[in-house]
């Protein structure tokens, strides 16, 4: 069984210098979620080597989607990014970076400003691996999202599958994994 993994494709969002105010920081990850994509300059068609795509329902997951995948393709709120939320509601300004660093400790952490655990996260990976390799087809394609790759990527290793390494997953990239077993 392999298992392909896409992160969607470049968000065009400015990443603003300016300090931020929790409120603030909160809106540009709102206009992230919904911001124009820059495609690459070349697009990888994918269909041939995988049997079908499932891809996140957040618009730029499936904007990837429907770029690399000619075909019809599911979408699941499993394959969604972690979100992402200011720590605390205190008036003062951070720049956007420690706003990004702060609210993944946060969620490492599992702490209350954030949607989501990092032990539900894990589980929502879990869950969606359970799934693909108890469907019909073994070669799946997943468009997703980059904190949400490491996720995955994780489970992954842990399930005996081998594959590519990355840091910070390329966006438009694809990364293989296989389960020889």
């Amino acid at each position: 069984m392999r298992i392909g993994l896409i992160r969607h494709f470049k968000v065009v969002h400015p990443s603003t210098g300016k300090w931020m105010t929790p409120q603030q920081f909160n809106q540009w990850v709102e206009g992230y979620n919904v911001g124009a994509l820059a495609p690459p300059q070349e697009l990888p068609l994918l269909h041939a080597e995988w049997s079908y795509c499932l891809s996140s329902d957040l618009q730029r997951a499936c904007e990837t989607a429907k770029a690399v995948w000619p075909q019809e393709f599911q979408s699941t709120d499993q394959l969604r990014e972690i979100e992402i939320a200011a720590v605390f509601d205190w008036p003062i300004k951070l720049p956007l970076y420690v706003w990004l660093i702060l609210g993944r400790i946060a969620w490492y952490i599992s702490h209350r400003s954030q949607a989501e655990t990092r032990q539900e996260t894990a589980h929502r990976a879990n869950r969606l691996v359970d799934q693909i390799e108890s469907g019909p087809r073994a070669d799946v394609l997943l468009v997703t999202h980059g904190a949400f790759m490491k996720v995955l990527r994780k489970e992954l290793h842990r399930r005996g599958y081998a594959g590519d390494y990355f840091f910070t997953p390329a966006n438009g990239r694809l990364y293989t994994y296989e389960n020889k077993s």
